[in-house]
C-alpha cells in the first residue's frame, strides 16, 4: 500500500488552537507510530459501516480534494474537530465527564486504482516520566487508543466507509457531528442478524459431534448478547471462543475463530454495533440436557464448570452412562444402594 500524504495535529481546547506536527522532523518512532496506525485501522476487524449524509459535507468535500493531491483541508477537518469537540464537551459538562485529549491523524493511501483516506483522533494518555517522574500526557505506544473513519475511493466515487473505535461504544460526536454520516446497518439489524449466523453458520456444525461444547458455547453467546451493552469482535472472540476450554480434545477452536471473524464480511453486517436487547429476549441459555423420556438434567452453569463432577463412560457392553459426583443428591438415591446390597447379602 503506497502512502501519499499523511498529517497530525494536536488540538488544544485551553488555547482554541490546532497546532500541526512535522512527522518527518519528529525522529522514526512517530513515523512508526503512525504506520502501525495505518495498519491497526487499514486490517482491524471491529469497525462500523456508515454513509455520508450528504455528498456536500465538510469533510466529504475535503476527502475529494486529497483524491486530486491537494491536501489544504487538512487542517479544516482539524479545526472542526475541535468545535465540533468543544460543543460536545459543553453538552456532558454537567455529568463530570470529559472528551478525551488527543490529535488528530489524517492520511491518503493508495491500494492498486483505490484510494484510501484515513482520518483518526489519536487519544492522549497521562504517564510518569522515568527521567523526572513528573506527570506528563502523549501518544500511547502499545495499547492505543483512537477512534478512526476510513474510506476507500474508486474514481470520484466513495464505495464504502466505515468507523472504528477502541472503546467500547461509538462516540456520536465524531461519527454524527464530525464526519456527518448514517448508519447503513441499524442496531436490531446488526443483533438479529449477527445471532441467526452465529446459530446457523457456526454453532450447527458443531452440533453433532460436540454436543457438550456446542451447548456451553451457545450459552456463553447467549449470555454474552444479554449482558454486554455492544458487540465487538475482538472482546467477543476472546470472551466466548479464545479463553475457552474445549470438552472435546478435537474441538476446531481455530476454526471456529476463523469461521465467525468472517461473518460481517461475508453476509454484510457490522463486527462492531449496539445490542439491541429487544432482538435478544427470545434466546434462552439452555439448561436442560434430556437423559430419558422422563428424566432431564437441569444445569445452572455452563459445561466446563461442571466439568470435574459430571463424566461419562460406556460398560463393556456398550451401555453408555453418566456419573455425577455429589454429596446432597446422593442422599436421595443412597436406599436404592443400601437395597442392592440387602439383596446381595
Amino acid at each position: 500500500m503506497e502512502i501519499h500524504f499523511t498529517s497530525l495535529h494536536q488540538i488544544d481546547h485551553a488555547l482554541d488552537s490546532v497546532k500541526e506536527v512535522d512527522i518527518r522532523s519528529q525522529g522514526q518512532d512517530l513515523t512508526d507510530y503512525t504506520k502501525r496506525l495505518i495498519t491497526e485501522i487499514t486490517e482491524g476487524t471491529s469497525k462500523r459501516k456508515f454513509r455520508f449524509k450528504r455528498d456536500t459535507t465538510e469533510v466529504r468535500g475535503v476527502i475529494a480534494d486529497f483524491i486530486t493531491g491537494n491536501y489544504e483541508g487538512k487542517e479544516i477537518n482539524a479545526k472542526r474537530l475541535m468545535d465540533v469537540e468543544q460543543k460536545a464537551q459543553e453538552a456532558i459538562a454537567h455529568l463530570n465527564k470529559e472528551i478525551q485529549k488527543g490529535s488528530l491523524f489524517q492520511a491518503h493511501l493508495q491500494n492498486g486504482k483505490t484510494s484510501i483516506v484515513v482520518i483518526s483522533k489519536a487519544d492522549q494518555q497521562q504517564f510518569l516520566s522515568n527521567e523526572d517522574f513528573n506527570l506528563k500526557s502523549g501518544l500511547p505506544w502499545e495499547k492505543k487508543i483512537f477512534k478512526a473513519f476510513l474510506a476507500r475511493i474508486e474514481g470520484n466515487n466513495v464505495v464504502e466507509t466505515f468507523v472504528y473505535d477502541t472503546s467500547a461504544r461509538l462516540a456520536t460526536y465524531w461519527w454524527d457531528k464530525f464526519l456527518e454520516l448514517e448508519e447503513v446497518y441499524t442496531s436490531s439489524f446488526n443483533t438479529k442478524t449477527a445471532l441467526k449466523l452465529l446459530d446457523s453458520k457456526v454453532l450447527n456444525s458443531l452440533k453433532k459431534k460436540f454436543k457438550a461444547d456446542h451447548t456451553s458455547i451457545r450459552n456463553k453467546v447467549v449470555g454474552y448478547f444479554q449482558s454486554q451493552p455492544t458487540f465487538e469482535m475482538q472482546t467477543f472472540l476472546e470472551t466466548v471462543i479464545t479463553e475457552y476450554q474445549p470438552i472435546s480434545a478435537d474441538f476446531p477452536k481455530t476454526k471456529t475463530i476463523e469461521k465467525i471473524k468472517d461473518l460481517p464480511d461475508k453476509y454484510s453486517f457490522d463486527s462492531q454495533f449496539p445490542i439491541a436487547p429487544e432482538e435478544v429476549k427470545a434466546r434462552k441459555i439452555r439448561n436442560n440436557i434430556p437423559l430419558s423420556d422422563g428424566m432431564d438434567l437441569v444445569l445452572k452453569q455452563n459445561i466446563p464448570e461442571l466439568d470435574s463432577t459430571v463424566n461419562a463412560f460406556a460398560d463393556e457392553e456398550g451401555r453408555k452412562y453418566i456419573a455425577i459426583r455429589t454429596d446432597s443428591g446422593y442422599e436421595y438415591f443412597k436406599s436404592k444402594d443400601e437395597v442392592s446390597e440387602n439383596n446381595q447379602g
